[in-house]
């Protein structure tokens, strides 16, 4: 590389892309859209494909001062999911890009959302097929919503971390059509130990017990291999029905 010639440039996209709504707390992009959250609870859709944006308050009703902890968009740019939190505790909040409304998800209040695994392979405009959301109190859980339906299909608690209760901090879900089988693949992160489980079927309460720690941080850094620790079965499928 030439001397003194810049690797990439650093373009102003937004000059006022909290449209004063605060200052902004977090941020999420897919296709085009880029979400914004903000400390006084609202979101900022910039959708740059179409050129249009809009706010969404979900601040709305509750008490004292709010601020958006996280919010996450799709790849496709299409389904959006925030948590806001404020004096009054947590709420969850899904909503679509064709909704002037965004719907909470009541199964979820008091629930701080960390982290959002897409179903990226299955995913489509109109539904979000099986979504994972991990919690800062060691949770994750099960969500489906449906566009037409305007509402949540379901909500189910996995799975919960108790002999080292930890917040989830990144996930990762990956899928595979065999016949007419789902392979599910997925990584967990909390701040000190990476989890993973694979298995075919569905997502559900009875089945994710065989998602176990995969390695501890302070051993993978090392370079240790820990025997035993990658829990799986002989078939390397879990009992998914």
């Amino acid at each position: 590389m030439e001397a003194g010639r810049q690797v990439f440039s650093v373009d102003l996209l937004e000059r006022y892309a909290a449209k004063g709504r605060g200052v902004i707390t977090c941020m999420a992009a897919g296709n085009d859209v880029i979400l914004l959250g903000t400390s006084k609870g609202w979101i900022i859709r910039h959708d740059f494909g179409v050129g249009d944006s809009y706010d969404i308050d979900l601040s709305v009703g509750r008490p004292g001062e709010q601020s958006i902890h996280r919010v996450f968009v799709d790849p496709g740019g299409s389904h959006c999911i925030a948590t806001v939190v404020g004096s009054g505790g947590a709420d969850t909040f899904y909503t679509h890009a064709k909704w002037t409304k965004p719907r909470i998800l009541s199964k979820l209040k008091g629930l701080v959302v960390n982290a959002v695994a897409w179903n990226r392979q299955q995913i489509t405009e109109a539904s979000t097929r099986e979504v994972i959301l991990g919690t800062d109190n060691g949770q994750l859980h099960e969500i489906v919503v449906d566009e037409k339906d305007k509402k949540e299909k379901h909500i189910n608690l996995l799975y919960e971390l108790k002999e080292l209760p930890e917040e989830f901090t990144s996930l990762q879900m990956e899928t595979a059509t065999s016949g007419n089988r789902t392979r599910y693949y997925v990584m967990a992160v909390t701040p000190t130990r990476l989890y993973s489980f694979t298995g075919i079927g569905t997502l559900e309460v009875s089945s994710i017990k065989s998602f176990l720690p995969f390695v501890a941080f302070d051993n993978f850094l090392l370079g240790a291999y820990v025997p035993g620790v990658q829990l799986i079965s002989e078939s390397n499928d879990v009992g998914f029905k």
